[in-house]
């Protein structure tokens, strides 16, 4: 009996030592392998989201990005940013190059629901501020029926 538990316990012990398996837990890429522009849009750009007594503050890192070349939206319960990672430069060989140049777009989706028209932005060093008055009036709480009348 204390056999079995054993080998069920080194089973599980050697799985965790598996390279493939922490990959898949954590998606990483193996070393050497080129992070594609989906990957890139995945990890950046790093996003804030917390709330302070009236609003729900977003702080999005944007280094090098310009604000003609973002994009905010928010439909319902969703925060989109779109922009342009612009850091390739024509004519210039590279011998290093390891800041993104892609498009991205970044969702993140809000706990409560806005007010949109107040919503309030900033880029300051290279960090994209939004802040979203939010309003817990919008947000209903159903009542649960315990003597629902069973279905025929």
């Amino acid at each position: 009996m204390e056999l079995d538990k054993y080998k069920k316990w080194m089973e599980a012990a050697q799985q965790f030592q598996s390279e493939t398996f922490w990959n898949k837990i954590f998606d990483t890429p193996k070393a050497g392998t080129p992070l594609t522009p989906a990957k890139m849009s995945e990890m950046i750009p790093k996003c804030d989201l917390y709330e302070t007594d009236e609003d729900l503050i977003a702080e999005i890192e944007l280094p090098g990005i310009s604000k003609d070349s973002l994009q905010i939206t928010v439909q319902q319960q969703l925060l989109t940013i779109t922009g342009e990672f612009n850091t390739l430069k024509e004519k210039h060989r590279y011998h290093l190059k390891e800041r993104p140049h892609h498009p991205f777009k970044k969702e993140v989706t809000l706990p409560y629901p806005i007010k949109v028209k107040k919503v309030r932005s900033a880029l300051r060093n290279g960090i994209l501020l939004i802040a979203m008055p939010f309003s817990m009036d919008d947000v209903e709480t159903i009542p649960i029926e315990f003597n629902y009348p069973a279905a025929e």
